[in-house]
């Protein structure tokens, strides 16, 4: 498994974390172009969405909105400035937003580790940061984990019970957390007053709705290529069955447009509105161009009337965000 060190490694970083200080090599950065977007070389094929600065501009957006849809707050981990992990795992990590804010919030964390395919993190990062390249389905490198962070790894896994919630048990220490923001694939609908309801689906979808068609045939695929995008409504049963303990589940609404007459609801919409219209050809290129073979036109000419769904605020259209925590028990045996 190639592990490798993006920029520098924190000084107070142990042998055990030198493993990671491997020097880029040219093939890691030699990423594969098609239909005008790039996408990861090393294990190429891994994942289906891009890695370009198009991408890493709805990365930025992506954890903002989910940032504000958790009410302005990193993590539902219960860490606090008197208890918090010394060591930190960010899987796909992406721009690495995330281990910002969270050093940031918390600077006395020896190490956050960020890892992924792609090397698109800044250089500047707070000292106790360290991005590496790394295929999170292999087996994770033994850091005494306090903690382990995954947010919007939608189409990342082939087996996401086995490679992810069931290693981070394995690789947490007793007491660590486990914690997964991930987004559902079923479009819902909210009925007019019930905008603080956080009952699923309260309103009736336009019949032949084109932005429902759009992610539902993109979760059909996903499953053709054996990277699934639907997996949020699962971690939390995932958790159960791995071990955890002190397992709780959230579901917050990510409205699709600024509908919501809720004012933190009708920002994230606002965000969604910048995010989501402008970038349903990158996240469908790859599946539609290698599966379907459809040509970068036509699936242009299909995306017009899912913009202009994603416009109508009348629709009052919204999806899921999961956010699932979970404690590895102290009586486990490492």
């Amino acid at each position: 498994m190639l592990i490798t060190s993006f920029d520098r490694i924190a000084d107070n970083i142990d042998d055990k974390e030198s493993r990671y200080a491997q020097s880029l090599t040219e093939s890691v950065l030699a990423y594969r172009e098609e239909n005008g977007r790039t996408y990861h070389a090393y294990r190429e094929g891994a994942y289906w969405f891009p890695n370009d600065a198009k991408e890493i501009d709805r990365l930025g957006l992506l954890h903002e909105i989910i940032r504000r849809a958790m009410g302005n707050v990193n993590a539902f981990a219960p860490w606090t400035q008197s208890h918090y992990p010394h060591r930190v795992l960010d899987v796909a990590t992406g721009t690495g937003d995330w281990c910002f804010d969270f050093a940031n919030e918390f600077p006395q964390t020896e190490l956050i580790i960020g890892t992924d395919l792609s090397h698109i993190q800044p250089a500047e990062m707070p000292p106790n940061v360290v991005f590496c390249i790394d295929d999170s389905t292999q087996e994770w490198l033994d850091t005494d984990l306090d903690y382990v962070h995954l947010r919007c790894t939608n189409g990342c896994w082939d087996d996401a019970y086995t490679q992810i919630v069931q290693q981070a048990f394995d690789k947490l220490n007793p007491g660590g957390w486990f914690e997964c923001q991930e987004t559902a694939t079923q479009t819902l609908c909210c009925e007019e007053g019930n905008d603080d309801d956080d009952e699923d689906g309260s309103g009736t979808i336009p019949v032949n709705n084109p932005f429902e068609r759009w992610l539902t045939d993109l979760a059909r695929l996903s499953h053709i290529v054996g990277k699934p995008i639907d997996d949020a409504p699962r971690y939390k049963a995932w958790l159960e069955q791995a071990g955890f303990v002190d397992i709780q589940e959230r579901i917050i609404k990510i409205p699709l447009s600024s509908w919501s007459t809720d004012r933190n609801q009708r920002d994230v919409g606002l965000l969604m509105e910048e995010m989501l219209p402008s970038h349903l050809s990158g996240l469908s290129n790859a599946y539609h161009s290698r599966v379907n073979g459809t040509s970068s036109a036509e699936l242009e000419l299909s995306l017009i009337p899912v913009r202009a769904a994603l416009r109508d605020r009348s629709a009052r259209l919204y999806i899921n965000l999961h956010v699932v925590i979970g404690r590895k028990p102290e009586n486990t045996t490492l």
